[in-house]
């Protein structure tokens, strides 16, 4: 079983990704974590939004959109259980799904999102980069939602595709509960 999970930043995507491998054997690859791993790699700042968005849309237009989904795939079979995470451009989602996966969408509001980010962000011990401000988040996240160019970063046409959309606004206990609805109904 392959599933793909779209949703902007903090809304729960690696929490619902972890909970799949903890409790159903999934393999999980974040599409977020293997740019990350190059930024690093590269000397380059691997907590910033920015460079991650110009990473991944440099790649994506240097290599064919479908770099990243072709890179997190590359051994997968379809026997396995394996769950790919921060699916950011719909060609991505379409590889996925050609592939016999589904898109799952994690929801969360803004002000919830904006809360789980500075809690994760400055619990990193390498983050030296001031407070993250609201208005910057929103303005970040706009550079995700939708971009004409087919290389980068159109997050509502991913969350277009996704065949079921669970809702993460709650705590830990109630998003298990909902992932556990949701998985009993595809297995």
């Amino acid at each position: 079983m392959l599933i793909g999970v779209v949703g902007l930043n903090g809304s729960g995507k690696d929490t619902f990704a972890d909970y799949l491998v903890e409790k159903y054997n999934f393999a999980h690859k974040d599409f977020g974590q293997e740019i990350r791993d190059e930024l690093k790699f590269l000397g380059k700042n691997y907590l910033d939004r920015i460079e991650m968005i110009n990473l991944g849309n440099e790649r994506r237009k240097e290599f064919g959109a479908d770099y990243w989904a072709k890179r997190l795939l590359d051994g997968y079979s379809k026997n396995e259980k394996l769950v790919l995470s921060s699916v950011r451009n719909p060609t991505e989602a379409e590889v996925i799904i050609s592939n016999g996966g589904i898109i799952i969408e994690v929801f969360a509001s803004i002000e919830t999102r904006f809360k789980r980010t500075v809690e994760r962000v400055k619990s990193d011990p390498s983050y030296k980069h001031g407070d993250i401000v609201f208005e910057d988040f929103k303005n970040k996240e706009l550079l995700e939602l939708k971009n004409p160019d087919p290389s980068k970063q159109q997050t509502l046409k991913c969350i277009s595709v996704a065949k079921y959309r669970i809702d993460n606004n709650g705590s830990i206990e109630d998003f298990k509960k909902r992932i556990d609805e949701l998985m009993n109904s595809l297995i």
